[in-house]
């Protein structure tokens, strides 16, 4: 009976997944030309979303439809039982014997209606007749799976005149900032709740007010053109910046902590490697762990004597940072003397920003001083075996060092937000997702800029550096007056006379102010961590 069973389980599941096949033929098909209307759909109004996105959904819903319809029609073990008769001329003998009663097993004639059965069952190889085969239905699903793939290749989008001339009227302009000033709220939202998370309470208050202002001042006036909203995103841009300029001293410090080399070995080991690294939070694991061992007396006296001197190493190092920065900003404060005594005030004013961002970054500098302070009383209190008040002052460094992590925790959640706003207008003026940003706005990573990474990229590819050889030459011509060409027209009253004294005058703007955030474009943020990195060294005359 056993054997009998296993024969029947055998067809039974062979059934099972001819019959998933077969559906998943049909479905497959449905699926993929559903994928192939949607995506012709997308040409029309643009959904934001990428073909091959649609197409992988169009074959996942084929898949499960057919998976599902395989289970709500399956069959019971007797119609196997009757297929392998069937199929092999048993003449009705399985499906006989596995539909008799245990009471009519159990007659002469059952009895022998189960030998005969299982020797005839036993016998039959059920993967012979029960094959798995494809036919030529099996290739349908290719067509709907090519038309989808030729309409996202090759068909052009059919509305970028009308979304452009909808673009420019004053309802579809207004409903398309709106757009874009909700997506912004949601992920200043999302901003708030991880700032929360994280315990940072600061960038949490931030956050919700610049998220009550957006409410505010953005989504509640329904009229309210683009020039408008462009205008209220710059001061929430503001707002952030003037935050993350206070800040930026953390990076600073962080990079200045790269030059602690050349300590002695010894039990700091790994906390002096992850200051060096940067890893603050790693650096905080390791003090803790320096902790405890110098509570529960795990270093010997020379392990004690190593702590001692890396400790005193590393407050060198931080009093060497401090000082040598000291001496860039006399060194600046000299040269923007000597730029403006030669009358170069363009330059003056150049060093004076660089002066005015080393002065914001005074609070980290204090934050330094102070762990180099303790440095030195933890070193201090090891010489003394003072063993607690050691620890009491690698406490209060693991203190110090949340502080900072926090902070830089805090500028990268802001740049993160500086960054979305930079993507809401950029979606404001994009004319083919309506404000809900898209691969053309926001790159196909759904990020300001083309990119460089995989995929079909557009647009030129930047520059790259060769080796050229280059000299000076003098051509003698006699230069004068050319003629003038109009280049553009600009709204507003005509002005007559001269305009030398205002044009003058905006040219002296243009040298001490920042250009306008309207145009203006900020830096990524590993674009802006080089660009320090590269000024601080030029300032402190470092060769690396």
């Amino acid at each position: 009976m056993d054997q009998l069973q296993r024969q029947v389980r055998r067809a039974y599941f062979r059934l099972m997944v001819e019959r998933w096949l077969l559906a998943l033929t049909w479905a497959l098909t449905g699926g993929l030309l559903v994928a192939a209307l949607v995506i012709l759909v997308d040409k029309r109004w643009p959904l934001g979303v990428s073909a091959y996105v649609w197409l992988g959904a169009g074959a996942t819903l084929g898949l499960v439809t057919a998976f599902c319809w395989t289970l709500y029609t399956r069959r019971g073990a007797l119609d196997a039982a009757m297929e392998i008769d069937r199929r092999f001329g048993l003449k009705e003998r399985v499906s006989t014997a596995l539909a008799l009663s245990a009471a009519d097993r159990e007659t002469a004639a059952g009895r022998a209606l189960m030998n005969d059965a299982m020797r005839r069952a036993g016998a039959v190889d059920i993967a012979e007749r029960f094959r798995w085969s494809l036919n030529r239905w099996s290739l349908l699903p290719l067509a709907p799976a090519t038309i989808a793939m030729l309409v996202a290749l090759f068909v052009l989008s059919l509305a970028p005149q009308q979304q452009a001339a909808a673009s420019t009227t004053p309802v579809a302009a207004k409903k398309q900032v709106q757009t874009s000033i909700k997506q912004l709220d949601r992920k200043l939202a999302e901003r708030r709740e991880q700032a929360k998370k994280e315990g940072l309470k600061d960038a949490e208050d931030l956050f919700q007010k610049l998220e009550q202002a957006t409410q505010r001042d953005l989504q509640k006036p329904a009229n309210m053109d683009k020039k408008q909203a462009l205008t209220k995103l710059n001061d929430l841009s503001q707002e952030l910046e003037e935050r993350r300029n206070k800040l930026a001293g953390s990076e600073s410090l962080k990079q200045q902590l790269n030059n602690m080399k050349n300590l002695d070995r010894g039990p700091a080991d790994k906390f002096a490697q992850a200051l060096k690294q940067g890893d603050l939070k790693q650096a905080i694991q390791e003090l803790e762990k320096l902790k405890k061992e110098l509570a529960a007396g795990k270093l010997d006296e020379k392990a004690r004597e190593q702590l001692t001197k890396q400790l005193e190493q590393m407050r060198e190092k931080l009093e060497q940072m401090a000082e040598a920065r000291e001496q860039a900003k006399e060194r600046l404060k000299q040269r923007i003397a000597e730029k403006r005594a030669a009358g170069k005030q363009g330059e003056a004013d150049q060093l004076q920003r660089e002066l005015d961002e080393l002065n914001q970054q005074q609070s980290q500098q204090k934050q330094m001083q102070k762990l180099a302070q303790k440095l030195g009383q933890c070193a201090q209190c090891m010489k003394q075996g003072d063993a607690e008040g050691a620890g009491k002052q690698l406490s209060d460094m693991q203190s110090d060092l949340e502080d900072l992590q926090s902070e830089m925790a805090e500028a990268e959640l802001l740049d993160q937000a500086m960054n979305e706003i930079d993507q809401a207008k950029d979606s404001m003026n994009c004319k083919k997702c309506g404000g809900m940003g898209c691969g053309h706005c926001q790159g196909k990573g759904m990020r300001p800029g083309e990119g460089l990474g995989r995929g079909r990229g557009q647009g030129p590819r930047p520059e790259q550096q060769e080796k050229t050889n280059a000299y000076d030459t003098a051509v003698k011509q006699k230069t004068g007056r050319g003629a003038a060409q109009i280049v553009d027209f600009v709204d507003g009253p005509n002005i007559k006379g001269g305009v030398q004294q205002e044009i003058a005058t905006q040219f002296e703007e243009a040298k001490s102010e920042a250009a306008d955030p309207l145009t203006g474009q900020r830096l990524p943020r590993d674009s802006q961590s080089h660009a320090k990195e590269y000024f601080d060294a030029l300032r402190e005359g470092r060769s690396e």
